[in-house]
């Protein structure tokens, strides 16, 4: 059973429950050579993953992913996709290996930067050991994904955070053993924002990793409220969250990151933004406009240097042009086209075309700046992928 098929059976249902019980092995000298030296690398880092209860389903996922498909080899160019969240059978979009790899050559996709979209790990909200051994499991799952298709795929590790101790541990693990090329983050962790201070020590420790740059990829997630030490969904509309919340919730972030002084303390670290900026250029001058004129211009220049901003969703109509409008440089943009959560296999909320053809149509920007937002992912990762 395919990992990502547990994930979303755990966003169904409020317990793990998927077909017959799974019971894993007692002893870890059960599984395969392979399966023994993860459970052996979590050990060292204090997880548990054998007493899971989804380890041996999760196992198996892990080896089966590296059974190779077909590759088609027709891509003409040269595109870098930041923005891919691998879906599930249910209640996700379909996605499958082969899929994946047949998306990318339809769209001339060179190679892709993959990540586990919201919620990630945070499925068992306040529960620190399966939220710590699920990202540990998604990200020795991305890997060997990763492995079996290095030329087409890099991936972005999962941290279990508002758990900063094993956060810590678990993007070490996944950056130095796993070659995680970056960082996925939510807009919020169990409600704390990233400039929280709850969160400093995780962004000291990666500001100091001997990398050339650490990338942090924010994807939004659901708003919640802390009211009496229970989480509280707090999305005051009948509407989808990811409709609108998402978009305020990755502004929600940005502010907290500006604020609390985190952008500029921590100069080792880039940052790639979902949806052009989501809400945020919205807000910008609001929140700027009202503070000391030295944090305007050194947010502005940071926003302008160490952020990226894809290109996921229909925004390459309308929505860039205001990020532009802000004067951030088309060097800044980057290519996302959130498969496999676009048309047909979601509903279609914007046209069929796919996302680097509307960027290739777009009449506001010259055609060298076009191609470049294709590519300059590679500047996000100093020139790693």
């Amino acid at each position: 059973m395919d990992l990502l098929y547990i994930l979303g059976a755990l966003l169904c249902c409020s317990t793990y429950v998927v077909g017959a019980p799974q019971t894993p092995y007692a002893n870890a000298s059960q599984y395969s050579p392979e399966i023994q030296k993860i459970i052996k690398a979590a050990t060292a880092d204090g997880i548990d993953l054998v007493a899971l209860p989804f380890a041996s389903a999760a196992f198996a996922g892990i080896e089966d992913i590296q059974k190779r498909v077909k590759i088609n080899n027709t891509v003409k160019a040269e595109r870098i996709d930041v923005h891919v969240p691998p879906g599930t059978p249910d209640p996700l979009p379909p996605w499958s290996v082969q899929s994946h790899l047949d998306f990318m050559a339809a769209n001339d996709i060179s190679h892709d930067v993959i990540s586990i979209s919201t919620p990630g790990s945070q499925i068992f909200p306040q529960n620190r050991i399966l939220s710590v051994g699920l990202a540990r499991l998604l990200n020795e799952w991305a890997s060997a994904l990763v492995r079996t298709y290095p030329d087409k795929l890099s991936f972005y590790a999962t941290a279990p955070l508002p758990y900063v101790e094993a956060a810590i541990k678990e993007i070490e693990y996944s950056r130095s053993e796993l070659g995680a090329v970056g960082t996925i983050l939510l807009s919020n962790h169990e409600g704390y924002y990233l400039g929280d201070p709850l969160f400093t020590p995780f962004f000291t420790f990666l500001n100091s990793r001997p990398s050339k740059q650490e990338v942090i990829f924010i994807h939004p997630q659901t708003p919640f409220l802390r009211l009496n030490g229970t989480l509280v969904p707090a999305n005051p509309t009948p509407f989808p969250t990811f409709f609108a919340e998402f978009f305020f919730d990755t502004a929600r972030t940005v502010m907290s990151l500006t604020l609390s002084l985190t952008l500029q303390n921590y100069t080792h670290i880039n940052y790639q933004l979902p949806h052009e900026g989501d809400a945020w250029p919205s807000i910008e001058d609001r929140l700027l406009k009202s503070g000391p004129v030295a944090l305007e211009l050194a947010s502005k220049k940071i926003y302008n240097t160490r952020f990226w901003y894809d290109s996921a969703g229909p925004v390459f109509y309308n929505q860039v042009k205001g990020l532009l409008g802000y004067g951030v440089p088309t060097t800044q943009l980057v290519l996302g086209t959130d498969y496999p959560y676009v048309p047909p296999f979601v509903p279609p909320f914007f046209t069929t075309e796919s996302i680097p053809q509307s960027i290739l149509d777009a009449d506001f920007i010259t055609e060298a700046q076009k191609l470049s937002v294709f590519t300059n992912a590679k500047n996000m990762f100093g020139g790693h992928i």
